[in-house]
């Protein structure tokens, strides 16, 4: 019988997460399942306690959360060979949907105890690990306006929605120098995506192309926009839309480096860090993780 550590973080989905885990652990109890709950008290403390479920043998280690809390535990999965387990209770659950992993409780657990292993690959932002996507431009411009509209909205998907408005009324373009293994282009740059899933923002489909297990690094580049043409765009990177857009460059490849002026800090699976340059390149393979089966 598989061991499972939940890494549960009762704060995600701006708090309501709370009843989510407690229905979880109902549902694992009814079922006789081997599961320790572990639950975050700050920053970082998933990562830990991830790192101490490893060590313990836990066979499943499961970021109970949203994006953030799958970043944290994901960071003392990858490169072991214990399993990474899924129940987004977030805001945005970019990863989950990348899976195919419903928020739905009973319906991400089934998948959880009956799906299948896979292996997927992870990427690079200069030295920091991530799982989904990496980027820098308008992408962090939005986060940072988030961030101030939180406070003030009941949900973080309005507070999102506003942040895009504000950066898009303050719209800026980054002469950009992105380097392939095979050449280098040079754009006026609103955005760049590098990743290996699929969704980033709560729910934009910004790499409609990517598979998580080729190998390869999928990158998305808008440029030359202006703000007119920005809000025709919006909604197509939405539904996953905007390939073969004349704004827009669309590339599967290693890695690739870039440098922009002016400067931009970078996101890594949501997380806004020191940025450009940066260097962006695929870890092929890195991770186990519980999926629905024939996904």
């Amino acid at each position: 019988m598989e061991r499972y550590c939940l890494i549960a973080n009762r704060t995600s989905g701006s708090g309501s997460a709370g009843a989510y885990i407690d229905h979880i652990q109902a549902l694992l109890n009814a079922r006789g399942a081997d599961f320790a709950v572990r639950e975050t008290q700050y920053p970082g403390h998933a990562t830990e306690l991830a790192k101490a479920a490893v060590d313990e043998g836990f066979d499943v280690i499961v970021a109970v959360g949203g994006d953030g809390t799958l970043r944290e535990t994901a960071l003392s999965v990858v490169h072991t060979d214990r399993i990474l387990g899924l129940l987004p209770c977030g805001t945005g659950n970019d990863y989950a949907r990348a899976l195919g992993i419903p928020t739905d409780a009973e319906a991400a657990l089934a998948i959880l105890l009956n799906g299948e292993t896979r292996t997927v690959d992870a990427g690079m932002a200069n030295d920091q690990v991530f799982f989904n996507i990496a980027g820098f431009g308008f992408d962090v411009d939005v986060l940072d306006y988030t961030e101030e509209f939180k406070p003030k909205c009941k949900n973080g998907e309005t507070a999102y929605r506003l942040g895009c408005l504000k950066a898009v009324l303050g719209l800026k373009l980054r002469k950009t120098t992105l380097t392939f293994p095979d050449g280098t282009i040079e754009r006026n740059v609103l955005m760049a995506a590098a990743g290996v899933g699929t969704h980033f923002g709560g729910g934009m489909n910004v790499l409609p192309e990517s598979d998580m297990s080729d190998g390869l690094l999928d990158v998305c580049i808008a440029h030359d926009v202006n703000r007119l043409r920005l809000l025709s765009l919006l909604p197509k990177f939405i539904k996953g839309k905007h390939l073969g857009l004349p704004v827009i460059t669309y590339r599967k490849t290693t890695e690739v480096s870039v440098v922009c002026d002016p400067v931009s800090r970078i996101e890594v699976d949501g997380e806004r860090m020191d940025g450009t340059p940066v260097t962006f390149r695929v870890l092929p393979g890195a991770l186990k993780v519980r999926a629905p089966k024939n996904n």
